[in-house]
């Protein structure tokens, strides 16, 4: 590379750093391999390129693997359902309770 490639390079790129579990690593390095691209940062340029044409996407991204909302919004219901179960401590319901309580979805 030639000192003003690097330069225009340094100039209108920037580092970020991700921390990722060992076999998401894997996974996108046989992706990167698979689909010949030139690198790990090639990769994840092309995947930010992808949500830039497609940002419905983001939507999948930003619940999967997660569980849709539950239904039932009322604190006092989970809390009743759980409750009956008879198979939680106190402590834990008291800590569930308090965390649904500070959850913007959930209502009173």
């Amino acid at each position: 590379m030639t000192n003003f490639a690097k330069d225009c390079y340094n100039f209108f790129m920037s580092t970020i750093n991700i921390s990722l579990p060992a076999e998401q690593v894997i996974f996108i390095d046989r992706l990167v391999t698979r689909y010949g691209f030139a690198n790990r940062s090639e990769f994840i340029r092309g995947l930010v390129r992808l949500i830039r044409h497609k940002p419905a996407i983001i939507q999948e991204t930003a619940t999967f693997p997660f569980f849709p909302a539950p239904p039932n919004q009322s604190v006092n219901a989970i809390m009743t359902d759980f409750r009956n179960t008879k198979k939680y401590s106190k402590a834990f319901l008291k800590d569930l309770e308090a965390g649904l309580k500070q959850s913007s979805y959930f209502k009173p």
